[in-house]
């Protein structure tokens, strides 16, 4: 193992996660996404204040000193910028404040990621600055050029170097790089002349090495210093690289992430003043004390007998023009998103072709937990099962109206269980589609899990349910029943 002196460990640190592009990755992480809202700041790590505060020029990830001691430099010298007082310390409003500048900074070069399925590689590229050619194969090397406002070059070696010649390569850029420094298979390097800057990332496989590296102008790359950071941690190995093979690179907008809770995953309008007086009546805890919790037993049910015993509980809901779910915990109340019936007070329930009104008494905008009641009794109703009762990895099915299709289901497993904004929600396998908001999430006996609220667009399988247990008023109280 290479030595890692301490004046490189800043750097090393603020490098090390190489893999935030790569697929399958948590949504909650913020620079994997374009943001068209502030995030929340439940979602950001502290890997994202560190790359915040390099895009916004309060961080120099090459200086020496422990990463801990140069964040809690650059976040007192971002809240002196910003006349705050310097103690070190984000609170939820600052830490909004940093990382929408940081993504305003990033978004404005178009940071994109250059993926090659077919070659095994992916790399963040600027692509407001810089244009991709064809690429082309050069001795032993496959390399992607790209020129513009800045230069980008990236290649993949076949053969030599690799990891056991790493250390020779290393070797040579003692004499012209201003920077360097070396994990156990990467290298990084800075290399300034009085007119521009280069940065350079290189990640060895047991075939060879693959190397993203930018040249900007001095003042680009002054103004824009995180451009550099960002590149070196986007560089990514899919699987083992293979640059014989024929490249099929595209360049692709990183995706929306979830402001809050919606089926298109972009950020929920502001919902306006109810249009019925009857909203007066309406509390704002998206809470109901109707609600029966009941723990798993039994065996397990086929998925014909699951939509059997509790399709009856599933609604249309009607909301002028949008269409959504609905399910029934009692006899007079159903659960449902706030994003389905947004500002009104009252909405139809649909069955087949009957309809009947019903009201929203209890709306939590927030969470997007909204309980609905029917002054006609209802025939079906479904209990409960408890957050804490549920396992990753069981069987779950999903009930709803995706795209107006009434009572479709769809079977999948519990996938993971999250916090998103102090709401418990439920990952699902089981599809999701625009228009599943406010159906339910059931598990194999046929107990309500969670209601379907999102999914994620740009990748496959990641559906989320709110918990239904978060619509319990009295925890204790619904437990006890």
């Amino acid at each position: 193992m290479f030595p890692v002196r301490p004046s490189v460990r800043a750097l090393l640190a603020a490098l090390a996660a190489t893999a935030t592009l790569a697929a399958g990755h948590a949504w909650a992480q913020v620079f994997t996404y374009r943001w068209n809202d502030a995030p929340p700041a439940e979602v950001v790590q502290p890997s994202d204040i560190r790359e915040a505060l390099i895009w916004t020029g309060h961080l120099d990830p090459t200086q020496a000193g422990a990463v801990a001691d140069a964040i809690d430099r650059g976040t007192r010298a971002w809240q002196k910028a910003n006349g705050l007082a310097q103690n070190g310390k984000l609170d939820e409003d600052q830490t909004r404040q940093l990382m929408t500048e940081a993504l305003k900074e990033r978004d404005s070069l178009g940071w994109s990621v250059m993926r090659d399925p077919a070659v095994g590689i992916a790399v963040g590229v600027p692509a407001r600055l810089v244009t991709f050619g064809t690429p082309r194969f050069d001795g032993s090397a496959l390399v992607y050029r790209g020129s513009g406002e800045v230069v980008q070059t990236v290649s993949v070696h076949l053969g030599t170097p690799n990891c056991r010649s790493m250390g020779a390569v290393f070797a040579r850029l003692t004499a012209r790089a201003s920077y360097k420094a070396r994990g156990d298979n990467f290298l990084v390097a800075q290399i300034r002349t009085p007119e521009s800057v280069t940065f350079l990332k290189m990640m060895c496989h047991q075939n060879g090495m693959v190397a993203s590296e930018i040249t900007a102008p001095l003042e680009l790359a002054t103004k824009n210093p995180g451009l550099f950071a960002a590149m070196a941690n986007s560089l990514t190995m899919l699987r083992t690289p293979d640059p014989t093979v024929r490249p099929k690179p595209r360049v692709e907008e990183l995706p929306l992430a979830p402001g809050s809770f919606s089926d298109e995953l972009a950020t929920k309008p502001a919902v306006a003043k109810p249009k019925s007086t009857k909203a007066s009546s309406i509390n704002e805890s998206g809470h109901t004390s109707a609600l029966k919790l009941a723990l798993r037993e039994g065996p397990e049910l086929r998925a014909e007998e699951i939509f059997e015993k509790v399709s009856g509980s599933v609604y249309v809901v009607k909301a002028d023009k949008r269409m959504g779910s609905a399910v029934a915990i009692s006899d007079t109340e159903l659960l449902t998103n706030c994003h389905v019936v947004e500002d009104l007070a009252e909405v139809k329930l649909a069955r087949a072709k009957t309809e009947m009104p019903a009201e929203v008494v209890s709306r939590n905008v927030d969470a997007d937990r909204c309980v609905l009641r029917t002054a006609t009794k209802l025939p079906s109703w479904v209990k409960v099962r408890p957050y804490d009762d549920i396992k990753v990895g069981e069987k779950a099915i999903t009930i709803g109206t995706p795209q107006g299709l009434e009572l479709t289901a769809a079977e999948g497993i519990v996938s993971s269980k999250r916090l998103y904004n102090n709401t418990r929600v439920i990952q699902t396998s089981a599809p999701i589609s625009q228009g599943s908001s406010g159906g339910g999430l059931f598990d194999a006996q046929g107990h309500l899990l969670g209601i379907t609220t999102f999914y994620f667009k740009a990748g496959q399988n990641l559906n989320f349910a709110v918990a239904a247990e978060e619509y319990a008023g009295n925890r204790e109280e619904s437990a006890a029943r």
